[in-house]
This record gives structure tokens, C-alpha cells and sequence, in this order.
């Protein structure tokens, strides 16, 4: 057969016309942030801020009286920019990187030229270093497993900052008076702890504005304390302590405060306070107080620098276990969550399926048992009176089958449930199975609170499959079932006077299927589900969730008891 369509408009297509992804539709164009932008604000500001700071700080060391430049900044800097960013975007760091460096040149002409090229070639060190520490790094994040900060080490505080300390005594050679003999171990010691302290930080501190799940432990409280017992290590180490017994003690204090941090701030906050606690002693060393402060202001530096390379060290390989277990709790977490949503995508699909054969059991296969019960009563009247009896048994057979059939359709989809409420789907599922069994059940329903669909259904089908449970295994007499507002939670108990719960074995039996689609909607509806034994001597069967904002009471019902 041919078919005949007839298109009565078609309306022109633009196609200049750009359509917006579904996730930009929504969103308001003030709202909005450009890619360029976000680059701008995440990459190039920072990086060039960061590493004009770093150019200036040695300059603004050279001035008497003021002695902050303890720390190399630039390279460390980038070096860290460079293990969080994804490749494509290393062109706009480096990019930025230079632009600081040249800024600083530009801006503050008595930067020395020298130090620009050595820069440079820092800078391409760098890039090498990441490009090898990515490579090697397998499938975890960057400094989080043993090899990777074993290399990191190798690099980043032997090879990398040699490699510079070289680079520099050449360039300086001849030049300022600042390079004597012993000059390039200086340099290298400063690059190795500087590598040491910034890169783990600016790594870890992205992990953290990335992952929000690893903010657990960042609390405006525990900043606080953290803030405090930092401020009480830098008063005892700003003491003058002459007779030195104390110095050991001094020199192991910041330790249980770094193992704090990095318990309650995860290694980000272990990383950060390691910066500070560094910071603290080396200018302190300078100065002539605190732990290091015995010889000359030079050598008391190289002894904070020693100590800071040592204690880092530890400190890293210790946050790689901990980072490490970390990252299988959350995996173990997201892994969990996605299991909960594929089970709350199956329950729904169970709904439906449910609500298809009820509709198939009541729509068709009862329409036509009412068609073969019309055509029996037609027959009955065209036989002999004899065989009528046989003709009003199978009528009355199935009617019988089509009560059961209605029956069950009404339980895989309570229709009162969605007209009526909880209450009154509950009143009829009770009077029910009182009618049908032995089991007397008996519902009392106390001031029942206005809640969703979904929420209303998952709480008929946990009493349908509880009281199903009791019916088949408790070999109870009575079941109880309460719905009652405590506090700000529905409470949903269920209780039976049956055999109680199986005596504790050695292996515990693993759960039904019944009780895990009971255990998956109280989690579906963020409470909890708790199995005990009942007052009554059988099990109870107890579920509480929070109602929330949204849960508005409505007048009190009387309470329905159906014994």
C-alpha cells in the first residue's frame, strides 16, 4: 500500500545560527565566564604575579634591614602549575611564567640581566622535569605515590636545582661580589628546599580546590587552632633559650603539629603548614633566635635549610600514605554512589514495570475474563437445567480469579496511593491482608505529613515487604505498623510477636532480596533502616529519615486499628 504525505510548511533553516549546549541554555548570559577569562584568572595572573614577586624578592633582599628572601619562587612555581594543568594549556604557563620574569625586568631596571637568562633555562628545565615526573606518575595524581615522590625527590631537590646552581655560578662568574666559594652549594641548598616546600603545596592546594570531597577537614574552627598553635610555636621559638637543654625539644616541636595537620587538613594542609613552620625558623635563623641560631646568621640558615629538606622529606612520603588511602576512600565512595543511583534507576524501572502489568491484569486480561464469564451466562441460558450447575461453578470460578487478579494488581500498584495518601493506601492495604490471612495487622498512622510521591510509595512498599516478610518466615500472629512524626524524622516501625530473629552464628546469612530493596529505598529517602528484636518477642523493623523543609503536617487523622 503506497503512502501519501503531504508537507504543508517547512520553515527556513539558518544556518549562521549558533544553537547553545544544553548545559549553556540555562544558564544566564551575565553568569557566564569565557574560557579566555577563566584562563586569565586560573593560569596567567597567578603565575606572572607569582614569579615577578619571585624576580623582586632577592633584589628587595639586598636592602639593609630586611631580610625575607629565604625562599626561590619561580621555578618551583611553575614546576607545580605544570603537574596539575593539562598539557595543551603548559604553552599559556610558560607563557606567563616569562611574562612575569620580563615584567620584573622592566619594571625594576637594577634586576640584573643574568638573572633573566638564568631564568630561562630554569624555566626549560622545568618543563623537562614535569614532562618526566607525568610520564612516570602511571595512573594516580601527581606526588601521590611512593615512585613519584621518590623521583620527585631526585629531581626536584638533587638534579634540578644542581642543574640551576651551575647555571647561575656561570652566568654570575666575574659578577657580584655575593658568589664566593661555597657559593653554588648555597644556591643549590636554597633551590632544593624551595622545589621541596612549593611544588607539594601548589599541587596538593589544586587537588584540594578541585576534588570538593577532600574539604572535609577544612572547618573555620580548625583554621583557628591551626592559627593558634602555630602562633605558640613561633613565641617558643622566638624565646631566647641560652642554656640550650631545651633545643632539642625545639627543633622535634612542630612535628606533632605537622602530623596534626595532616590528619584533620589531609596532606594539603600538612604541605601548607610545612611551608610556614620553614618559613618561621629559617627567618628566625637569620635573625639569631629559635633552634638554629648558634653560629653566624649564614650558617645558622644552612642549618634550617638541612632540617626543613629532612623533616619535608619524611613529611611527603608519610602524606603519600595518606593521601593514598584517602583516594581509596573517596573511589570506595564514588564506586558506592554510583551503585546507589543504578539501584534507584532499577527500583524505578521496577515501578514502571509494575505499574505496566497492573495496568495489563486490569485492562485486558480482566476485560477478558468479564467477556468469557458474558458468554458463559449466555450459554447457561441455552443449555438443559441439568448442566447448568457446572456453567455457574466456572462462573463463579472466575469470578474468583478475577477478584485474585484485581487484588494483585492493586498491590503492584496501589492507585489509592497517588488519589488518597499514605494514610488511606496504608487503612486499605491493612483491612486487606486482614481479609485474606490469619496475620492480623494492625496500622496506626499519627499525624502523617504531607510528602512526596516518591517518598510515599517507598514507604508503602517497605510495610508491603515487611509485613510480607512476616507473613512468610516470623510465624507471627500480629503485626504492628506505625507511621509517626518524631522530632524533624518520620519514624516507620513495624513490629511482629513471631519467632524473632535467627541466633548469631559464626557467618552471618547473607540478606534477602526483600530486605535489600528495604535497605535501598530507606537510603533512597536519606535515612536509615534497623533490624532488632521487636517488644512484642518477634523482630521490628524500624526506619527513620528527616522530613526536611518541605514536609508541611496536615490535620491530625484518627488513628486506624484493623485487628
Amino acid at each position: 500500500m503506497p503512502v501519501i504525505a503531504t508537507v504543508t510548511h517547512i520553515a527556513p533553516v539558518d544556518s549562521t545560527t549558533d544553537i547553545p549546549p544544553d548545559d549553556l541554555g540555562n544558564t544566564p548570559p551575565s553568569t557566564r565566564i569565557s574560557p579566555g577569562l577563566r584562563s586569565a584568572l586560573t593560569q596567567v595572573l597567578p603565575l606572572l604575579l607569582g614569579c615577578l614577586l619571585g624576580q623582586l624578592l632577592p633584589t628587595l633582599a639586598q636592602i639593609p634591614g630586611f631580610r625575607l628572601h629565604v625562599l626561590w619562587i619561580p621555578g618551583p612555581l611553575l614546576l607545580g602549575w605544570l603537574l596539575f594543568t593539562p598539557r595543551a594549556q603548559w604553552r599559556t604557563c610558560v607563557l606567563a611564567a616569562c611574562a612575569g620574569t620580563a615584567l620584573a625586568f622592566v619594571l625594576v631596571p637594577f634586576v640584573a640581566l643574568p638573572r633573566l637568562l638564568a631564568s630561562a633555562g630554569e624555566f626549560a628545565l622545568v618543563i623537562a622535569a614535569a614532562w618526566l615526573l607525568l610520564r612516570w606518575r602511571g595512573e594516580r595524581a601527581p606526588l601521590e605515590g611512593y615512585r613519584e615522590i621518590g623521583l620527585f625527590v631526585l629531581l626536584g631537590c638533587l638534579i634540578v636545582p644542581g642543574c640551576v646552581a651551575w647555571w647561575q655560578a656561570l652566568l654570575f662568574a666575574g659578577g657580584p661580589p655575593g658568589l664566593a666559594p661555597g657559593a653554588m652549594f648555597t644556591l643549590m641548598l636554597c633551590s632544593s628546599v624551595s622545589y621541596l616546600l612549593i611544588v607539594p603545596a601548589v599541587v596538593n592546594l589544586a587537588r584540594v580546590l578541585q576534588t570538593p570531597e577532600r574539604r572535609n577537614g577544612w572547618r573555620w574552627r580548625t583554621l583557628a587552632v591551626a592559627l593558634c598553635l602555630l602562633g605558640v610555636l613561633g613565641l617558643a621559638w622566638g624565646v631566647d633559650w641560652r642554656d640550650g637543654v631545651i633545643t632539642p625539644l625545639l627543633v622535634l616541636a612542630p612535628i606533632p603539629l605537622l602530623v596534626w595537620a595532616l590528619i584533620v587538613f589531609g596532606v594539603t594542609g600538612a604541605s601548607i603548614a610545612m611551608v610556614i613552620v620553614a618559613l618561621l625558623g629559617m627567618q628566625l635563623s637569620m635573625e639569631g633566635m629559635g633552634p638554629f641560631a648558634f653560629w653566624t646568621p649564614d650558617r645558622n640558615l644552612i642549618t634550617a635549610q638541612a632540617w626543613t629538606l629532612g623533616t619535608g622529606c619524611a613529611l611527603l612520603f608519610l602524606g603519600a600514605l595518606s593521601e593514598q588511602k584517602l583516594s581509596n576512600h573517596l573511589k570506595l565512595q564514588q564506586a558506592y554512589r554510583r551503585l546507589g543511583e543504578v539501584t534507584g534507576r532499577m527500583l524505578v524501572v521496577q515501578e514502571e514495570e509494575r505499574t505496566r502489568i497492573a495496568r495489563d491484569l486490569h485492562d485486558d486480561v480482566n476485560q477478558s475474563l468479564a467477556a468469557i464469564s458474558i458468554c458463559l451466562s449466555a450459554l447457561r441460558n441455552q443449555i438443559p437445567d441439568a448442566e447448568r450447575r457446572s456453567v455457574v461453578e466456572l462462573q463463579e470460578q472466575l469470578l474468583t480469579v478475577s477478584n485474585d487478579i484485581r487484588s494483585i494488581s492493586h498491590e503492584l500498584h496501589p492507585s489509592i496511593l497517588r488519589f488518597t495518601g499514605l494514610a488511606s493506601a496504608l487503612d486499605a492495604f491493612c483491612i486487606k491482608r486482614n481479609a485474606r490471612g490469619a496475620l492480623r495487622v494492625r496500622c496506626r498512622i499519627e499525624t502523617p505529613p504531607r510528602l512526596s510521591e516518591e517518598q510515599e510509595l517507598s514507604l508503602f512498599r517497605i510495610v508491603q515487604e515487611a509485613v510480607n516478610n512476616v507473613d512468610k518466615h516470623a510465624r507471627a500472629s500480629t503485626a504492628h505498623v506505625l507511621v509517626a512524626v518524631r522530632g524533624e524524622q518520620l519514624l516507620l516501625r513495624v513490629d511482629d510477636d513471631g519467632v524473632g530473629m535467627p541466633a548469631p552464628s559464626g557467618t552471618p546469612p547473607a540478606p534477602g532480596l526483600g530486605m535489600i530493596s528495604m535497605e535501598e529505598r530507606a537510603r533512597l529517602l536519606g535515612g536509615t533502616l534497623e533490624v532488632s528484636a521487636s517488644p512484642l518477642g518477634g523482630t521490628r523493623v524500624e526506619v527513620r529519615f528527616p522530613l526536611g523543609d518541605a514536609a508541611v503536617d496536615l490535620p491530625p487523622l484518627r488513628a486506624a486499628l484493623h485487628q
